[in-house]
């Protein structure tokens, strides 16, 4: 039996969602379904996932998105319309498989995810790992919906039960919301939002193992490089690097939290594809803030220098 699991991203997110993939094959000895949603594709990319396929005995179906009608959607510096692809992928899926993982392509495994695959999902929407404690009870005041109050969800991790997901029309509606034709208004975290409120808590909550967040934004506020073994234990199953800053940025790469990360990029036949390179403008930022507390400093002043050029054109 293969277990299904999907992915949506875009060009920036290719070298993430193959790293990530690769992470989950090393770490589980039983057979997948990947199905990757994204629109941007090329034939180096697919025969470096043949490699890895063929290896573990799963398979890789790729989904070519056109994002036209998407533009009508909310996005933003930090989200751009791959977010949707999530949303795309239950819907299509849904008249094939009952019960899919969805994964960001930030997510690291380190550990078995037979837990996950255990699960029952009969009586439920989906099952989820709840969004960061510090955050609960402001995601519940600004939707104005009170059972929401430790009860919101990080998107990152979902196992979702597609049975129901098309039975109750959740497509349709996620859309509706994030157009904000509801009384919820503008939704400030887009399709998450809308999952949240869709889902209503019918869910199962699991342990913070399986959607460990952590930024490396905490490199720049800590400046303690081993802190995040508060965080990160050998219980953990997936890692999820939230924030503007990735492992797989050049930049990101040098933290001892990356290595889990860098141990599975290592392996993978995109060991010798470069890392990315800072290109908008919020990347530019965190790079120069990075590369300082990490004693390059002629390097941080000239992408400090470029951010700010960058940023004056943009405000023309």
């Amino acid at each position: 039996m293969n277990y299904n699991i999907v992915y949506g991203v875009d060009r920036n997110f290719l070298l993430g969602a193959a790293i990530s993939i690769n992470s989950v094959l090393i770490h589980n000895n039983i057979n997948f379904n990947f199905h990757l949603f994204t629109d941007y594709i090329d034939d180096k990319y697919i025969n470096n996932f043949q490699q890895i396929i063929i290896k573990h005995k799963s398979s890789m179906i790729v989904y070519l998105v056109d994002v036209e009608h998407l533009k009508p959607l909310l996005i933003s510096d930090v989200w751009s319309y791959a977010t949707y692809f999530r949303l795309i992928a239950f819907e299509y899926l849904s008249t094939d498989i009952n019960y899919i993982l969805y994964l960001d392509a930030d997510i690291i495994c380190i550990n078995s995810l037979k837990k996950i695959f255990q699960l029952n999902l009969n009586n439920f929407f989906a099952a989820v790992v709840l969004d960061i404690d510090k955050m609960q009870h402001l995601h519940a005041n600004r939707l104005n919906i009170a059972i929401l109050n430790k009860k919101y969800f990080n998107a990152g991790v979902i196992y979702v039960n597609l049975q129901k997901w098309i039975k109750n029309d959740f497509y349709k509606k996620s859309i509706e919301l994030v157009l904000g034709k509801t009384n919820f208004g503008k939704l400030k975290y887009l399709d998450q939002d809308a999952l949240n409120i869709l889902f209503n808590t019918k869910n199962i909550y699991l342990s913070r193992d399986f959607n460990c967040i952590y930024t490396l934004k905490n490199e720049l506020i800590y400046r303690d490089f081993l802190k995040y073994k508060l965080f990160i234990t050998n219980k953990t199953i997936f890692i999820h690097y939230t924030g503007i800053t990735k492992p797989w940025h050049t930049w990101g790469i040098n933290y001892p939290v990356s290595k889990f990360f860098l141990n599975s990029y290592k392996c993978s036949p995109w060991k010798n594809q470069p890392l990315n390179e800072a290109k908008k403008k919020n990347e530019m930022q965190e790079k120069y803030k990075h590369l300082f507390i990490q004693y390059k400093y002629i390097k941080s002043f000239i992408c400090l220098i470029k951010y700010k050029l960058l940023k004056n054109k943009l405000l023309k």
